[in-house]
């Protein structure tokens, strides 16, 4: 029950048991506010006298309920401190009510937060695996859209412009629009070198794999081409 109906109802009552055709019409927000904030005041039966100015209160109310002031003021400490009482145990048992539900909420809050670690890693590796896709298709859409504004252009050139342009669609543009890209495109830093070395009059690939050469034959045709150098034979005559 709330609180401003328990003083709503007990003023109605107490009001009707002394004054029967009172008008109970102004007993609205405001009063109610106002008869609130002095029932908060009271302490105890002790100090009813220190903390509530009765006169005061019942000049208050009848300037709202004509006749209010023909009440005994005796009569009128009693019911301001028996709604006090009422008013108080009303609060407790609010208070008790709200505990369980309380500790049911924070519970149930402790259980949603205890997430298996191997669950949280899942999510997050198939995350990673949504955003390469994503990251892929949007290079594969962004080479079409380049093959498509320039037709003549081939797929190398596209992915060349790309590349160069660290996926900047505007950049690869331009690049293929002024003709800075190359067909055969430098290879980046870090690629792996395949060099050609010679180990043992052999020619021998970084990777170990040797090339041997193999010497063509030679026909009597190709023979009779070369040149002889040798010095002639010097005869001597007798």
């Amino acid at each position: 029950m709330e609180l401003q109906k328990i003083i709503h109802d007990s003023l109605h009552d107490f009001v009707r048991s002394h004054i029967p055709h009172a008008d109970l019409s102004p007993l609205d927000e405001v009063l109610l506010s106002y008869i609130t904030g002095v029932l908060e005041d009271l302490g105890s039966q002790s100090s009813v006298e220190e903390n509530f100015d009765v006169e005061v209160f019942v000049e208050m109310l009848e300037a709202y309920i004509p006749g209010f002031s023909n009440i005994d003021c005796v009569q009128v400490c009693e019911m301001m401190f028996n709604l006090a009482s009422k008013l108080a145990s009303a609060r407790n048992e609010e208070s008790l009510e709200l505990k369980p539900k309380e500790e049911n909420c924070s519970s149930s809050s402790a259980t949603e937060q205890r997430v298996p670690t191997q669950q949280t890693h899942s999510h997050v590796s198939h995350a990673e695996g949504a955003t390469a896709k994503v990251s892929i298709s949007e290079w594969d859409k962004q080479e079409q859209h380049l093959l498509e504004m320039f037709p003549k252009c081939s797929v190398t050139e596209a992915r060349s412009a790309l590349s160069i342009a660290k996926g900047d669609m505007e950049e690869a543009v331009r690049l293929i629009i002024e003709g800075d890209v190359q067909s055969n495109p430098t290879p980046p830093l870090n690629a792996p070198k395949k060099l050609v070395r010679y180990h043992g009059n052999q020619v021998v690939t970084t990777k170990g794999e040797r090339y041997h050469l193999v010497k063509k034959d030679e026909t009597e045709e190709m023979k009779k081409t070369y040149v002889n150098l040798k010095p002639a034979r010097k005869y001597r005559f007798h």
